[in-house]
């Protein structure tokens, strides 16, 4: 099985704010959502992707919308890479938001179809059937007015995809752990931790084909994690929470071109210490310096770098200083937050 660069390149792809506590009355109420999608434009809706509905108190008029990276599922949204603060979803559920952590098809709790089923756009399909989803109300918590994504590696790719193709259907975009300029050499050497999920005993026995990959015992902790500044038990729940992945065929890293035509405020949240960026990570001013020339105006393009975090920002000791940059930059530039 041959693992090529622009498989895995889909894979990676402000001034400081105080940490925001989660106050113990503020925690959201949450429910298991499985919405009926179709893979393919104009397609039979016959597959279910798998998500958490979180709602803080009050109606929110905007949900962020949660898209994991390759190999990762809905929990990604859910880690503490410092266990004594909140998680992305519950600093947004106190900050007045509601989300929506999802599965994408063939990974976590949602439905696995053959392999070929999957086409180049089917991931990009998915996201916007959800969109609307949720602003016509079908899968709780009320009607949305405003949809926010916010990407994670691959899940970023995917955000500024569909954000850039329609972007009346979006209204802010969050992307983190993917820039215009990754490390590709980086990523060929990380490919040889890819293997077939067939091969893994963690899903021996699942009856999936050839074309699920996961990744090898170890290879998140080599390449995902800044060790320094994580802990290693949240290393090793990662470990345990992996789940498979399908890649369409066809490069499904999109080019950093197409992102001019994002109409939507974009904030780009990236670590210092990421192995699969060759970009700026040394300051905020140097990232937006690399990024703005991508983007155009209506974006109101903003930039963070984290320090001492690796490309899962979620998991290290640090997540909650990003989470509140992504927090007060909703408040700024989308709104809608349940008062």
């Amino acid at each position: 099985m041959r693992i090529t660069t622009a498989v895995l390149l889909t894979l990676v792809s402000i001034p400081a704010t105080s940490m925001i506590p989660v106050a113990a009355n503020a925690a959201p109420a949450c429910r298991a959502v499985s919405a009926k999608v179709a893979m393919t434009a104009g397609g039979p809706a016959d597959q279910r992707v798998a998500g958490t509905l979180c709602l803080p108190r009050g109606h929110a008029a905007t949900v962020h919308l949660l898209i994991p990276g390759g190999f990762y599922g809905q929990a990604y949204w859910r880690m503490r890479g410092d266990r004594q603060q909140p998680s992305y979803v519950e600093t947004m559920t106190a900050a007045g938001y509601a989300t929506l952590a999802i599965d994408r098809l063939g990974t976590g709790a949602s439905s696995y179809p053959p392999s070929a089923r999957f086409r180049q756009d089917t991931h990009q399909i998915v996201i916007r059937q959800l969109i609307r989803q949720l602003r016509e109300g079908r899968l709780g918590g009320g009607r949305f007015a405003k949809v926010v994504l916010v990407g994670h590696s691959l899940g970023s790719t995917l955000a500024r995809t569909v954000a850039a193709a329609h972007p009346a259907e979006v209204d802010g975009v969050i992307l983190t752990g993917e820039s215009s300029v990754p490390d590709e050499a980086a990523i060929a050497r990380m490919g040889a931790g890819i293997h077939r999920a067939t091969d893994d005993p963690a899903f021996a026995g699942r009856g999936l084909d050839d074309g699920y990959l996961t990744t090898r015992p170890g290879l998140r902790a080599d390449w995902f994690y800044h060790r320094p500044n994580a802990d290693p038990k949240v290393i090793a729940a990662d470990e345990a929470a992996k789940t498979t992945d399908v890649f369409p065929p066809g490069d499904s890293y999109t080019p950093p071109s197409i992102n001019k035509r994002i109409q939507d405020p974009v904030l780009i949240v990236n670590g210092e210490h990421d192995k699969l960026l060759a970009g700026a990570r040394s300051s905020s001013a140097a990232l937006h310096a690399q990024e703005a020339p991508f983007y155009g105006p209506r974006a109101k393009l903003e930039t963070v770098v984290i320090p001492g975090a690796g490309h899962v920002l979620n998991g290290h000791r640090t997540a909650p200083h990003w989470f509140a940059q992504a927090r007060a930059w909703a408040d700024r530039r989308v709104g809608g937050a349940a008062r």
